[in-house]
């Protein structure tokens, strides 16, 4: 679906020169592109992908299991958006989904809650004003053959390798949570030093000593099938039985995860780069922790992670001897950045030095769509309060194990 000349911005543009560069930014917006079929787009995509700012959940190696395996399955129709310049050359993607909830049609990110950093592929030099975005989602709504009634668009960063989001133009709120992420530097072993203490090191090495008694200790990255599914086997096996423990519901046990999971994994695994890469902490044959993640454009974004709940093996800290590691490997590799995604915790504040404020744009399209606006808009705030107060949050925890329970 194509719409000539829906959107033209204004001569109030965000880093807009005065004189013929203002004319020339004004002509810069032509056709509007609306695809169901992400291969429709992988054009637009691929050459977006490969200049614009963005995370590794915008990439279509990314994407593309997720929609297969977690996103149709669920209901999520994909909705590519692409906006061209006036000579057909692609400015913008903004990667769409839609899904029904109750009687509404909702635009979201694809990703979904499996993505910490949603924001849109921009052309480096293009520039929007907040006229300008507000017609480029209502022409895009217009456009879709489900006729969505709202755009809930969660966890965006304000600025991404220091480009502004052109969504926060925007009315928009603070997300529940926050993004926490590590500046790496170029040697691995410099950088442990400089941000654990001595102390904390010691301790770290008294119990991978100790961890060592179950056999010898080390850090493995899968590159066969046959270690994609054993390290997998074990994640899910660790993460199931700590949300048992902590008398928490979860879905991880459906077969759409760990079909991602497989998928992902495997995906770019034979040339040596997969979608999602996994990392596994042995003691002799035991895998006793485990993390997984995606690289994009020199950032290593952390996904998921899980550790061996035997109380004798949790006692020498796996997870964290794990993520050390990792650390150091990725500076060693020349990433600059190590995300921990969204979220407060204890092993994240003393390896972060980036705390990333995250928003969210509810923007209504129909009238029916204007009361769900006011009412999740709502929820997120009350959702905020609660995860931002230790106190208000250690009740929610208590009252979710007693409803669990």
């Amino acid at each position: 679906m194509s719409d000539q000349a829906s959107v033209l911005p204004s001569d109030r543009r965000v880093g807009a020169r005065s004189g013929a560069g203002r004319r020339e930014g004004a002509r810069s917006l032509g056709r509007i592109d609306v695809f169901e079929n992400p291969a429709d787009s992988a054009e637009a995509w691929d050459d977006l992908e490969a200049v614009a700012p963005a995370s590794a959940y915008q990439t279509r190696r990314w994407l593309m299991p997720w929609i297969e395996t977690i996103g149709r399955p669920a209901g999520v129709t994909p909705m590519i958006v692409v906006a061209h310049a006036a000579n057909g050359t692609p400015v913008a993607l903004l990667p769409f989904g839609i899904v029904q909830q109750g009687s509404i049609r909702l635009i979201n990110f694809l990703g979904g809650r499996d993505s910490n950093s949603n924001i849109p592929l921009v052309r480096p030099g293009a520039h929007f004003d907040r006229a300008d975005v507000a017609s480029l989602l209502r022409a895009a709504a217009l456009k879709s053959r489900l006729k969505p009634d709202d755009f809930v668009l969660s966890n965006q960063p304000e600025s991404w390798e220091g480009v502004p989001n052109p969504l926060a133009l925007l009315p928009h709120q603070r997300s529940p949570s926050e993004c926490h992420s590590a500046t790496l530097g170029p040697n691995g072993a410099a950088f442990i030093t400089q941000r654990l203490s001595g102390d904390a090191r010691k301790k770290l090495r008294k119990k991978r000593k100790k961890l060592s008694e179950w056999g010898p200790v080390a850090h493995k990255v899968a590159s066969t099938p046959d270690e994609v599914k054993a390290i997998l086997d074990a994640f899910f096996a660790q993460k199931l039985e700590r949300f048992r423990q902590k008398k928490i519901a979860s879905d991880f046990e459906t077969p759409q995860s760990r079909e991602f999971l497989e998928a992902a994994c495997a995906s770019g695994l034979a040339a040596g780069a997969p979608a999602i890469e996994l990392h596994a902490l042995t003691a002799g044959e035991r895998i006793v922790a485990v993390y997984a993640g995606s690289q994009h454009r020199g950032r290593f974004h952390a996904m998921i992670n899980s550790f061996d709940q035997d109380s004798e093996i949790g006692r020498t800290s796996p997870g964290d001897l794990l993520l050390m590691s990792m650390m150091e490997m990725m500076c060693d590799r020349g990433y600059r950045a190590y995300d921990l995604g969204i979220g407060e915790a204890r092993y994240k504040s003393s390896w972060c030095d980036q705390s990333e404020h995250l928003f969210d744009t509810l923007h209504a399209v129909t009238l029916k769509g204007r009361a769900y606006v006011l009412r999740e808009s709502a929820r997120l705030r009350l959702k905020r309060f609660v995860k931002q107060n230790p106190w208000a949050w250690t009740i929610a925890q208590k009252a979710r194990e007693l409803m669990h329970g």
